[in-house]
């Protein structure tokens, strides 16, 4: 049993290995193909089902959150939003329309005056399907997750 369990180890080394050369592999050859080509920047367009979280030291500020629709026009560099806010003590549900101006690239987007690190999903067409945002504008956090409709 011992000389069994022996061969199972020797058998997952050997499964382990090659996989860890095959992940070298892909990752020096994504990295070669990446700096080749440079991707392009996805594109914000249109409607996006937008959550946001403001979480904030206690005792400096409150917590909030936002709900609703931001809508990107590449055009005019505008991004309007149309939700909700629920913050406040006591806690209350406030409608909130909203224009910003906004700029994103491969890292970043900037909404108004806030620059946000970005991730972006995946893209139709140029343009990002989905996105998460985070930045910290002290004494608070916001994590903003965009999905496009």
């Amino acid at each position: 049993m011992h000389n069994q369990i022996g061969r199972r180890n020797t058998a997952v080394l050997r499964v382990l290995t090659i996989a860890a050369a095959a992940f070298a592999f892909c990752a020096t050859a994504s990295a070669q193909s990446s700096e080749a080509n440079p991707q392009a920047v996805p594109k914000l367009k249109g409607g996006y089902v937008l959550t946001d979280v403001q979480l904030c030291v206690p005792g400096k500020s409150q917590n909030f959150q936002i709900t609703g629709l931001a809508t990107f026009d590449p055009a005019t560099g505008k991004m309007k939003l149309n939700g909700y806010t629920a913050g406040g003590d006591p806690m209350t549900l406030n409608h909130v329309r909203q224009t910003l101006s906004y700029s994103n690239s491969a890292t970043t987007v900037t909404l108004g005056d806030t620059v946000y690190q970005v991730t972006y999903g995946s893209l139709e067409n140029g343009i990002a399907a989905y996105l998460s945002l985070m930045a910290v504008a002290d004494p608070c956090a916001a994590q903003i997750w965009m999905s496009r409709q």
